[in-house]
């Protein structure tokens, strides 16, 4: 079966937010059906191993521009086409996989701004009641298996993003003349801390529209609101 970015049945309640002839009920069936839809191991498997090229490409881009610059006409012709051939690779793979990791997360905020709104229109609408319950939900959610696998690996991608920008102010006896390398490191870094922030907001925005079930947050933020 092909890859879905977004099923068809999430298609139908994205567009169907702000109808007003649905009721609690189908409210809380969209939410759930957006949420396993963005919460799939296939969504964050793809995601993952994108990551993983985009990186990979950008490493074997930086080799091969060390390789040229350093001592490409040491090569011989066959050396110099592996180079380029090498080159041309890394390049394609890191294109490719970015531009899946583009495409993942512009459908994953599609799917987790819908899932909110879905989330919170029982609530907003027809004032459904909140009930302790909910404390306990919104704080558990985080250990929801599909949930605690993107805060692993966003944090992983996080580090990886400090790791890799930390090598644009490493000292120059450390970098030496590898410009290609430091140049892939600082791509790595820049793609870690994006895919980190992605990762997280979506946590985050799933987290939110289960925070609406908590009585306890909801007068808090209400406060805040008056004030």
């Amino acid at each position: 079966m092909a890859f879905a970015w977004v099923r068809p049945q999430s298609q139908q309640w994205i567009e169907a937010q702000g109808n007003s002839e649905v009721n609690a009920v189908q409210a809380d069936q969209a939410a759930a059906l957006l949420r396993s839809d963005y919460e799939r191991w296939s969504r964050w498997g793809l995601g993952v191993a994108s990551f993983l090229g985009t990186s990979a490409g950008a490493v074997t881009v930086g080799l091969a521009a060390d390789a040229v610059t350093q001592s490409f006409t040491a090569f011989t012709t066959a050396e110099q086409l592996l180079v380029a051939g090498i080159a041309v690779v890394g390049l394609l793979l890191a294109s490719a996989s970015s531009i899946v990791l583009v495409r993942l997360w512009r459908t994953g905020r599609r799917l987790v701004r819908a899932s909110i709104w879905w989330m919170k229109l029982p609530y907003t609408r027809w004032g459904r009641r909140r009930h302790a319950a909910g404390w306990i939900e919104a704080r558990t959610v985080n250990f929801e298996p599909t949930i605690y696998a993107r805060i692993a690996t966003g944090s992983l991608a996080f580090l990886a993003g400090i790791f890799g920008l930390s090598m644009l102010f490493a000292p120059a006896e450390v970098r030496g003349d590898f410009t290609g390398m430091v140049t892939a490191f600082a791509v790595v870094g820049t793609l870690g801390i994006s895919c980190g922030l992605g990762q997280i907001g979506g946590v985050m925005g799933i987290v939110s529209g289960v925070s609406e079930r908590d009585p306890l947050w909801v007068r808090i933020r209400s406060a805040f609101q008056r004030s």
